[in-house]
């Protein structure tokens, strides 16, 4: 994947659904999308899209309004999408676990049966059976036009975003055009596993892209099933979030499982450790690739994991189609160097445009997160606007990257906790030197001294001490609250000083 310029760097394929319909009549026996033991071909794929369309038309549903896709099932939900696209009608990725989804509104509903109960009971409900997808000719005229104009926003995914408030993010053509030369066709692959989830911006375009490139679309439900497909079906390329990766790395440990049809890894969602890069190389395969971006506008900012681990804070090349900026608490951009409050917008317009705000197409979004670009377009990244004082800005130590989550990491894949999260504890807390505090769930095996003699082999030398606790403080976004942690943490220091 370049991750700066080559021969496909800002190229478009903004005919990419009339490569899918293509494929689904030119290689009707091809593998279109695989999870489990369900194997859905290219014609298969395109006889359930032509049979959805017809029952969506059916219903009446407005075609000026958003149509709101809910169904658990990767390949029916991806299906539903894309005969919506198919029609001309806006369809909205959601997923059960999304906070806010009750108080949405839609021309309608496309869901199963356990969906009903989780939506805003004012919308129309249409059930999805198992009909729906069945390979007998639906009767019905011809269908009409779908979307031509690459500036034309078909799909909209709800963003869980730094605050993890409902916020609809328009997609258009051209958004999944981009992603589908520098994305997926590069990668000298056939069989890409996807285990984002469809409401997000990179889950959606990836999708479509691996489609319009003639791949074969997996999915899996769990790390376990991930495992397996992979050796089934000889799966050589994964794109995976950073903890859908520890939990791949940590069953490949486990069960001693062979992925050695694997060629090539790309992760991305937070800032990518050390300890995560150097276990993917050893247990998954050597060529793993990082993004960062958000959910709005997918990944912004690539590079190989060779780059990353070289320079401290690294999180990519800014990609071409985007701007990056950096701005100082009093909202001026700072100068190259300068540590700020990481911000991005989209060059291209017609790519990525906010429902809300759909007359700032200019408008820069906010990543919530610190850190500093140089001149060649490097962005790097020390974490979270939440975890770093934005007084000590100025401060040339700022500057350094936190070690909190190479702990939290190097945590999850040594002793397998089920969640982890650090937090440095300085002397304003009255620790007499720094100390490394974290917290650990369902991690019995964890010893302080073995983790700091790992650290110590990293140049790391604070103290660690470890706290068991039902969970990990967590906002509405799945976001660390390390605020939170921290008052947790003092307060079980003063019950118990010396536990």
């Amino acid at each position: 994947m370049p991750v700066r310029g080559g021969p496909y760097s800002g190229r478009i394929m903004n005919n990419w659904f009339d490569h899918i319909l293509y494929n689904t009549r030119s290689q009707p026996e091809t593998p279109a999308v695989v999870m489990e033991d369900r194997v859905v071909t290219y014609g298969m794929l395109g006889i359930a899209i032509t049979n959805c369309a017809h029952r969506i038309i059916s219903a009446n549903i407005a075609s000026d309004g958003v149509v709101a896709v809910i169904v658990q099932n990767p390949i029916r939900h991806l299906t539903l999408c894309l005969a919506l696209f198919r029609i001309g009608v806006r369809s909205m990725s959601l997923e059960s676990g999304q906070p806010g989804i009750a108080q949405l509104k839609f021309a309608a509903v496309l869901g199963d049966r356990e969906s009903r109960l989780l939506l805003n009971p004012a919308n129309r409900f249409i059930e999805v059976t198992d009909a729906w997808f069945g390979m007998e000719p639906v009767a019905g005229g011809a269908l009409p036009v779908s979307f031509s104009d690459y500036r034309e926003e078909f799909h909209q995914a709800l963003t869980s975003g730094t605050t993890g408030t409902p916020k609809c993010v328009g997609i258009t053509l051209a958004t999944i055009g981009q992603y589908v030369v520098p994305g997926v066709m590069q990668f000298n692959c056939s069989v890409t596993l996807c285990m984002l989830g469809l409401s997000s911006v990179w889950g959606i375009t990836m999708a479509g892209a691996a489609l319009a490139s003639r791949k074969t679309l997996c999915f899996a439900t769990s790390p376990f099933q991930a495992i397996r497909m992979i050796e089934l079906f000889s799966i050589d390329f994964v794109l995976a979030s950073t903890d859908q990766l520890v939990s791949l790395i940590r069953v490949v440990r486990k069960t001693g499982a062979h992925v050695k049809s694997l060629r090539a890894v790309f992760t991305g969602g937070s800032v990518t450790s050390r300890a995560l890069l150097e276990a993917a190389a050893i247990y998954l395969c050597k060529d793993v690739h990082c993004g960062y971006g958000t959910s709005e506008v997918g990944s912004v900012a690539r590079a190989t994991a060779r780059e990353v681990l070289s320079h401290p804070g690294f999180v990519g090349y800014v990609q071409p189609e985007f701007e990056m900026g950096i701005f100082g608490p009093d909202g001026g951009q700072c100068r190259p160097g300068q540590i700020g409050i990481v911000k991005g917008r989209v060059k291209k317009v017609g790519i990525i445009r906010s429902q809300r705000e759909s007359s700032e197409e200019d408008r820069w979004i906010d990543f919530g997160d610190v850190g500093w670009m140089t001149t060649d377009g490097r962005l790097y990244v020390v974490g979270r606007t939440t975890d770093v004082n934005i007084p000590t800005f100025s401060d040339p130590s700022a500057l350094q990257v936190p070690l909190v989550h190479e702990v939290e990491d190097m945590l999850r894949l040594e002793w397998d906790a089920a969640d982890a999260a650090a937090i440095l504890i300085d002397d304003d807390a009255g620790a007499a030197r720094p100390e490394i505090w974290i917290g650990t769930v369902d991690c019995k095996d964890a010893r302080a001294e073995k983790l700091e003699a790992i650290l110590r082999q990293r140049g790391i030398q604070e103290t660690v001490r470890i706290f068991p606790m039902p969970s990990i403080p967590r906002g509405a976004n799945g976001k660390i609250q390390r605020a939170r942690l921290k008052e947790q943490m003092l307060d079980s220091v003063r019950k118990a000083p010396f536990s």
